[in-house]
């Protein structure tokens, strides 16, 4: 007897509705969507707190900053009094009674201290391109003016230490005595105050032409006028970095 074969049907597959399509391509959509939103987010965030991070460090230089433009400024205000001083002497021709005093300025003439900028963090964001963390332009402006302005006062002020000594000119070895005069360099100042040190004893006096003497003059109006500009601009200076910092605290609420 022959047996039957069995025959296995295969299961009906139930046909989607066109609804049903939709509604998973809807699904799916959605799903990208939210993953795309999600990933903005997260770099968002990343990128708000990186600007904060800046923000703080930009902050942080800034106060440096006033600090040490604070002293050069008042730094600028004594020594141009003392060349105010000296020019009245040589003007009024009171060298003899003011002999001390002439050696004592003629020596600030080849000495300076300079307001040096903070500006690491503000060079990381130029040369890695992660201005872009700034996201205020009218305070990436405001940065960008501090930064030059910074520029045209070193142009002026020019370099920390001694300038224009190569060596002693021909006219301040007519006028000085050279023993006396270098005898008031002060090798253990700690400060722009004590760089150079009022005599203890009578030096001797000070002789010279009058062209001499009109050379030295120029040189002490010139040092006063370098003086003055960079006193303008240090007060500038100072002005632009407190308000940025202000801005700063209340753009990413630095405490």
């Amino acid at each position: 007897m022959t047996k039957e074969m069995e025959v296995h049907h295969h299961p009906e597959v139930e046909k989607k509705g066109f609804k049903e399509y939709i509604l998973e391509g809807l699904m799916i959509f959605l799903a990208v969507t939210m993953g795309f939103f999600a990933e903005n987010i997260r770099e968002h965030i990343a990128d708000s707190e990186k600007g904060k991070q800046y923000a703080r460090s930009l902050y942080d230089d800034l106060k440096v900053d006033t600090a040490i433009i604070a002293r050069t400024y008042n730094e600028k205000v004594w020594i141009v009094a003392k060349f105010d001083s000296a020019q009245n002497i040589l003007y009024t021709n009171a060298i003899a009674q003011n002999n001390d005093f002439l050696y004592y300025i003629e020596r600030y003439l080849s000495v300076n201290d300079v307001f040096s900028i903070q500006d690491v963090t503000y060079q990381q964001l130029r040369s890695s391109g992660n201005f872009r963390f700034i996201k205020n332009m009218n305070l990436y402006k405001s940065l960008a003016d501090y930064y030059n302005l910074y520029s045209r006062y070193q142009a002026i002020d020019g370099t920390f230490g001694l300038i224009d000594v190569n060596e002693m000119s021909d006219v301040e070895s007519k006028l000085f005595d050279p023993h006396d005069l270098t005898s008031l360099d002060n090798e253990h100042a700690n400060n722009f105050y004590n760089l150079i040190l009022r005599s203890k004893r009578p030096l001797k006096s000070i002789s010279g032409s009058k062209e001499d003497l009109n050379f030295f003059y120029v040189k002490v109006h010139n040092a006063r006028r370098r003086a003055i500009y960079a006193r303008f601009l240090l007060g500038y200076l100072k002005s632009n970095a407190t308000t940025l910092m202000a801005e700063l605290k209340k753009e990413y609420d630095i405490e």
